[in-house]
């Protein structure tokens, strides 16, 4: 339940999982700054109803804590399981990761990196962060492009929804995008790092930095002496390069 200067009040769909985000972390230090509380309450005042907008207008009058004792009671509960139950969850997680969790690539069966989008929730960043507390919107199969061969097996989007772009881009590794609403970066579905593809990357860039090695004293002799040079660009260049 959701009170509003003393009073329960009732919110709509969309307006309460978004006080759940909130709520979930009242015992966090995020909640007693102001940059989060106001960015917060900005978000979350955009998603109401006009009748939820006109009556709530102060963050402080509203309480949360008995949603909070809920998430409470819930972390408790997932604590408490049977190593019966933990199996049952175990099991139903590498169910979900054979379905989704492999991709075929040049006839070889390899493993996804991290397959799962992130869910809806409030953005905290790191340390003073001026976005923290704003809202990350959740992500729809309309925002994500999926990158597959032409004669591959599409994955399906859900029902009643379509992809934003289905490519057939072979000249990168990632296997789907979207780009996040915070910062507006571009988030990627790749592959696990002990993938045949990945390795050989990283190979690549061992071979690249070897090569380097046999030269590494006469490159750090010319950036030194470019430091010197009477050119800023090439000063600028010799500083960037060290």
């Amino acid at each position: 339940k959701f009170y509003y200067n003393g009073k329960e009040m009732k919110l709509s769909e969309e307006t309460e999982e978004v006080a759940t985000f909130y709520a979930r972390m009242l015992d966090h230090e995020y909640t007693t700054k102001a940059a989060f509380n106001n960015n917060f309450f900005h978000d979350w005042r955009e998603v109401m109803t006009e009748s939820e907008r006109a009556k709530i207008t102060d963050l402080f009058k509203c309480n949360f804590k008995e949603m909070h004792a809920y998430f409470v009671q819930k972390s408790e509960e997932r604590k408490a399981m049977t190593k019966e139950e933990k199996l049952k969850i175990k099991e139903k997680n590498e169910e979900i990761q054979k379905e989704y969790g492999f991709c075929s690539i040049d006839g070889h069966k390899e493993k996804i990196g991290n397959f799962k989008i992130e869910p809806p929730g409030l953005f905290r960043g790191r340390g003073e962060h001026p976005k923290m507390g704003k809202l990350k919107k959740r992500v729809l199969p309309e925002d994500v492009l999926i990158n597959c061969s032409k004669d591959s097996n599409i994955p399906k989007p859900p029902t009643g929804h379509k992809w934003k772009e289905v490519r057939h881009d072979s000249n990168v590794t990632w296997l789907a995008s979207w780009t996040e609403n915070i910062q507006g970066q571009v988030k990627y579905v790749m592959l696990n790092p002990s993938s045949k593809l990945k390795g050989e990357k990283d190979w690549q860039k061992y071979e690249t930095a070897r090569k380097l090695a046999q030269s590494i004293d006469k490159i750090r002799a010319e950036y030194r002496d470019d430091w010197r040079s009477k050119e800023m660009r090439i000063r600028q260049r010799a500083v960037a390069l060290y």
